[in-house]
């Protein structure tokens, strides 16, 4: 079967689950696997994320053919618009001239088949395409030939269904014909009386047997068809999508069908902070400060901040998202890490820097914490120039680590002790809602002091939940979380592992999770990213299964048996020995699949 689509081709490419994305057709890489199933795929690049899938041919649609109707007005993905800033870019440096196809006349009967394709086809042999050798053919008055096709063009023209039609200010067509016929090309020549009218519909007659995807108009200006009206829009396939209505003599260049240079024109992650799309983890804290100021979601907020002064000790994967809220909803944000390097970015966009965490503590009024492992906290804490020693009467202290509950209880003690005022909040979610202000905030410990987070709350957050006086409820909480969270991501592995080997296509299966019971984020975006093999860490596998060990630890604390979290905890384990405890969760497939 031919392709309708070349290498190098401007696309909209549409992935199950997700929004139609400008991308690009590539050669396929190597390390990426071909779908299993007989139908269509194309290699896509796609523009923004600089990410590329095997996408079904159906799924993909030419972007100067659809410039405007995937393009979105309300709840814009991160990246989209960066994405289509380098598809556009990408279409101006293509070049102008191109190659035409020309095609003879079609016969009455191929117009005939054309209107009525349902007509049995006249018996009668057509010789337009063989020599006249004595043969003799009464042939009709060209003046009826001309009316005939005179207002079979001008149906055509009112006909709201038919295709776009070409212009002969329009610079060319790339498609392949999809007739009969074997066009022949030539260079674009404009020879006098182009914009006669018998040329014109002769014009429109072409455009119409082979699918241009383009709209015909006289390059004089006689004879030029009208556009659709906004109502005939908003009632037509583009419902819900705002178009934008431009003037006839931008038509052209809006409906051109290019390829585009073999040099690919993506900027690079260096040239535009938010280069690396939604799908790529942060290159920098730069790339994901840029992604935070771009969401939609997060500048809906409207915080009253607290004036207390704020301090945050850790920038990883979520502490970036949750300092950047912090500071654009107009906290006075102080902030320290271990490597000091990611503290520049945020500085830049108006945070003060702590030299360790003892001046923090010292300088602030309530200081958050979030760092990786039980360990870290550890030295957070009890360290030299740690928190323990920045602490006097009234400070307050509030640790956001999924650790274990005995070090939980052992930190919010020291702090206790020292005349502080401790709460623990730890938060559901991963990068993506940290980024956007999204996440879940379970707290226990000093009641006044969770009021007093109120704004913090607001601005990281969708929800905070308050559970208690008793230290320890919130990390329990979490922990039975993350605990759900693993298993069913492992389950979701071995599904998919398994539908390959039995043969079945992993995309069938994907899409149905995605419209049934079982649909929800975390089973279309990690079901995605098996599908992609692309597994930047959202939600670090090596974090996924410190979790699940520590909920084994508190089963066997309260006797309780967890048959199913313990098998998960094996394959994550084994994951971690492949070498993918730093990529995404999503990877535990890998083990799965081995």
């Amino acid at each position: 079967m031919e392709s309708k689509f070349e290498v190098d081709d401007l696309v909209w490419a549409k992935m199950k689950g997700f929004p139609a994305w400008p991308g690009k057709i590539i050669e396929p890489k190597n390390e990426v696997k071909r779908p299993s199933n007989k139908k269509p795929h194309h290699f896509v690049f796609f523009f923004g994320s600089e990410n590329y899938a095997w996408i079904p041919e159906d799924n993909v649609y030419l972007y100067s053919d659809h410039r405007n109707k995937f393009k979105l007005n309300n709840r814009i993905p991160k990246g989209f618009k960066e994405a289509v800033e380098a598809i556009e870019d990408a279409l101006k440096a293509q070049p102008t001239t191109k190659t035409m196809i020309a095609v003879e006349l079609p016969s009455i009967d191929e117009e005939l088949a054309q209107i009525f394709p349902h007509k049995t086809p006249s018996p009668q042999k057509d010789y337009t395409r063989e020599p006249l050798t004595g043969k003799k053919t009464k042939s009709p008055a060209p003046n009826k030939i001309f009316k005939s096709r005179q207002r079979k063009a001008e149906r055509m023209s009112l006909d709201s269904t038919a295709k776009p039609l070409m212009t002969a200010k329009d610079t060319s067509i790339t498609r392949k014909s999809t007739g009969s016929l074997t066009p022949k090309r030539f260079p674009v020549k404009r020879p006098a009386g182009l914009g006669g009218e018998p040329r014109l519909k002769k014009q429109k007659m072409i455009a119409k047997v082979h699918g241009s995807p383009s709209k015909l108009a006289s390059s004089a200006d006689s004879t030029k068809i009208k556009p659709k009206s906004r109502a005939e829009l908003s009632s037509s396939a583009f419902d819900g999508v705002k178009l934008s209505i431009r003037p006839n003599k931008n038509r052209a260049e809006e409906n051109m069908v290019l390829s585009p240079q073999k040099e690919s024109p993506v900027r690079s992650s260096h040239a535009s902070p938010d280069a690396s799309g939604i799908n790529n983890p942060m290159s920098s804290a730069g790339t994901q400060i840029e992604e935070t100021l771009l969401t939609a979601r997060a500048a809906a907020k409207t915080v009253i901040p607290t004036p207390s002064r704020i301090g945050f000790l850790g920038l990883g994967i979520m502490g970036q998202g949750m300092v950047m809220n912090l500071l654009r909803s107009g906290h006075e944000v102080t902030v320290w890490n271990r490597t000091a390097l990611k503290c520049r970015e945020f500085v830049k966009a108006g945070a003060l820097k702590g030299n360790n965490p003892a001046e923090v503590i010292q300088n602030c009024d309530i200081t958050f914490s979030c760092v990786a492992d039980s360990t870290a906290v550890k030295d957070l804490v009890f360290g030299n120039s740690g928190v323990l020693q920045g602490i006097t009467k009234g400070k307050c202290f509030v640790e956001m680590s999924t650790i274990d509950e005995e070090t939980m209880q052992d930190v919010g003690e020291a702090i206790m002790a020292r005349g502080g005022v401790f709460l623990e909040s730890p938060v559901v979610g991963s990068r993506v809602p940290a980024l956007e202000g999204q996440l879940v905030i379970l707290a226990a410990g000093e009641r006044k002091l969770y009021d007093d987070c109120f704004s913090c709350f607001e601005a990281i957050g969708k929800k905070s939940l308050y559970l208690g006086a008793d230290v320890g409820q919130a990390t329990r909480m979490k922990l039975i979380i993350n605990m759900v969270m693993g298993s069913v991501v492992a389950c979701l592995s071995e599904g998919m592992a398994m539908a390959e080997k039995v043969g079945l296509d992993q995309e069938d299966v994907a899409e149905v999770f995605s419209i049934g019971a079982l649909s929800c984020p975390t089973i279309i975006h990690k079901s995605q990213a098996i599908l992609n093999q692309k597994y930047d860490p959202h939600f670090p596998l090596v974090h996924q299964q410190k979790d699940l060990r520590l909920a084994l630890l508190l089963g066997d604390k309260v006797e309780q048996p967890l048959y199913v979290a313990a098998a998960a905890n094996e394959l994550y384990k084994k994951a971690r020995r492949l070498g993918y405890g730093d990529s995404d969760i999503a990877a535990v497939y890998r083990a799965a699949s081995a």
